[in-house]
């Protein structure tokens, strides 16, 4: 199973050049999912952010997701918000967002993190971090979820420079679309 590809753009990055990575990076095959990392930026920015990419991204058949609060998704227009979070906040998300919009979560710490996670009502697990490197612990666990559970798991390795990564049985690999190299 080759896994589709979900994208994770920096925090930092400014709307322009998002658009223009996200151009290249959707002649892609098999790119699916953008993840708009908040990071350190306002309300207003983070909301100017998703306004000026999600068209763009939506266009292509990607679907895009924010950080936050579950009442941005319908109020920017975008398909589904990542939870970071403990049980109540992926609780709170699934119960004002589903079945209408995705609800993801990461943060995972551990094979009883994810199965609680699990169990309320998502549509993937990310494992792995959003930044830094994939560590060994990461990539087993995400293995072990992929062999036991039917809801989608996402790999994230943001230091690859390639989506031809080993995805361990994913449904999807994560990759900062910064770190992608143009497509000629």
């Amino acid at each position: 199973m080759k896994p589709q590809i979900y994208l994770v753009a920096p925090p930092d990055i400014e709307p322009a050049a998002l658009s223009a990575a996200l151009e290249r990076a959707a002649a892609l095959p098999d790119v699916a999912v953008l993840l708009l990392l908040r990071g350190a930026r306002t309300d207003e920015a983070y909301e100017r952010l998703a306004r000026a990419v999600a068209p763009v991204a939506q266009a292509r058949d990607i679907a895009v997701l924010v950080e936050g609060a579950p009442d941005l998704v319908a109020a920017l227009g975008v398909d589904g918000l990542h939870v970071d979070g403990p049980v109540a906040a992926v609780r709170a998300a699934v119960a004002a967002l589903r079945p209408d919009f995705i609800v993801g979560v990461g943060g995972i710490g551990s094979r009883h993190d994810a199965m609680q996670k699990g169990e309320l009502g998502i549509d993937y697990v990310l494992f792995g971090p959003l930044a830094g490197p994939l560590t060994a612990a990461d990539r087993e666990l995400a293995r072990w979820w992929s062999e036991t559970m039917e809801i989608p798991g996402v790999l994230s390795d943001p230091e690859a420079v390639s989506p031809a990564i080993e995805a361990v049985g994913c449904e999807f690999v994560a990759l900062n679309l910064a770190l992608l190299e143009p497509v000629a």
